[in-house]
């Protein structure tokens, strides 16, 4: 319990006093005794002050006692002390880091601070709460503004709020509104120190295949050789994918999975656009019963999806929802090596390098208080404590004025 006015502790006391001394200092008419000469004093009646050993009136005394009590308590504001952490840390984790990062740095949070995850939007959460996903791209602009939004509840029972940010601090992650927001906040931003792994994201390497010999995939892969697909790359053929390619992609391994059949007849002519590279083959539409998740990378000439992305830990899933031609000439052709190809790298990221912090970015604007600066909440009791003092006042009042009548 902290006091914002102890000042009238001190007074009430000083009132009590002062009515106990009242109740103890009476006066009463002394008792009558005969003198030859008090036929000479004036006529009326007599009184003297003694000192009494027990207060008279008792029951008054206390009554205007507990007056005093709760007007020094109400003027002196009572404000219940809660428990505040010394420090709180807030931390702006950059979604385009890798997810060893990201793990490392939410690792070295205590169990009081948060966590602002951040990639083109932004989210708060608890440390344990937190689930790190890598990201293609991320706005410091959408931090900061649920910073500004949320700083008052964070502040909310800590005597200092520290606000650190792990991001390689990418110039596409800046935009005219950044340095704007980042003045709205009083306090001082500690860019961490991040360790980037080699980024293998471009590294190409051998691609491991799970179907037939006669796969028209498998069989156009083989033309491709080892220097398109990153390294990692899995072709998977099935009907669902299992517990090891879970494990190998959330590793950083791309896995393009293809559950459709083989289109057999004669299909009619299709064509298949992933990024700037078309592919005009006969085949047929099929997802294969897989489900519909992900981000669309491929689609039809009439713009439905054909391939997804699903990103998974460092790596990702490529489903492709198509019945291909069967291995020949169609699946061989420099057309098919050049789609396939960039079907392979739609996965591939930009390398991720670690730039200098702005200099405006970590100084606090100084026309700001910080949290200790703040004003205390004034007393939530005060009105009952001194509501009571004047009812109890007018219940004195009242009852002086029945004995006397």
């Amino acid at each position: 319990m902290t006091w914002l006015a102890p000042w009238a502790l001190a007074a009430g006391a000083l009132g009590m006093l002062g009515v106990v001394a009242a109740h103890l200092l009476s006066r009463q008419r002394p008792r009558a005794l005969a003198f030859a000469t008090a036929r000479f004093l004036p006529a009326g009646m007599l009184e003297a002050t003694t000192l009494q050993r027990i207060p008279t009136d008792r029951w008054w005394m206390l009554l205007r006692t507990l007056i005093l009590v709760l007007l020094a308590l109400g003027v002196a504001q009572p404000v219940a002390t809660v428990s505040r952490v010394p420090t709180r840390t807030v931390l702006l984790l950059d979604g385009t880091l890798p997810l060893a990062v990201q793990r490392r740095a939410i690792a070295a949070l205590g169990a009081s601070d948060a966590v602002i995850a951040f990639d083109t939007g932004a989210a708060i959460a608890a440390r344990d709460d937190i689930k790190p996903r890598v990201s293609r791209a991320s706005s410091l602009s959408a931090a900061f503004a649920v910073v500004a939004h949320l700083r008052d509840s964070l502040s909310r029972g800590t005597t200092q709020l520290r606000v650190a940010i792990a991001s390689p601090f990418a110039s596409r992650s800046l935009d005219p509104a950044t340095r704007s927001l980042r003045e709205l906040l009083p306090d001082s931003i500690h860019p961490l120190p991040i360790e980037l792994p080699f980024d293998s994201a471009l590294v190409r390497g051998a691609i491991v295949v799970h179907a037939d010999g006669d796969d028209p995939i498998a069989a156009t892969v083989m033309l491709l050789g080892d220097t398109v697909a990153r390294a990692g790359t899995i072709i998977e053929r099935g009907d669902a994918l299992t517990l090891a390619d879970s494990t190998v992609v959330e590793a950083g391994a791309t896995l393009l999975w293809w559950p459709a059949r083989v289109a057999k007849g004669v299909p009619a002519m299709q064509a298949l656009t992933v990024a700037s590279t078309t592919w005009i083959a006969p085949m047929t539409r099929d997802s294969g019963g897989k489900p519909q998740a992900g981000r669309v990378v491929g689609w039809w000439a009439d713009g439905s999806a054909a391939v997804r992305e699903q990103r998974m830990g460092d790596g990702c899933v490529l489903s492709l929802s198509a019945a291909l031609p069967g291995a020949g000439d169609q699946t061989l052709s420099l057309a098919a090596q050049a789609w396939l190809s960039a079907v392979l790298t739609s996965c591939d990221r930009e390398p991720i390098t670690a730039n200098a912090s702005p200099t405006w970015l970590t100084a606090p604007p100084a026309r700001r208080a910080s949290v200790a600066e703040r004003p205390v909440v004034a007393s939530l009791a005060t009105p009952w404590l001194l509501g009571a003092a004047l009812a109890l006042a007018l219940l004195e009042l009242l009852l002086r004025r029945r004995s006397a009548t």
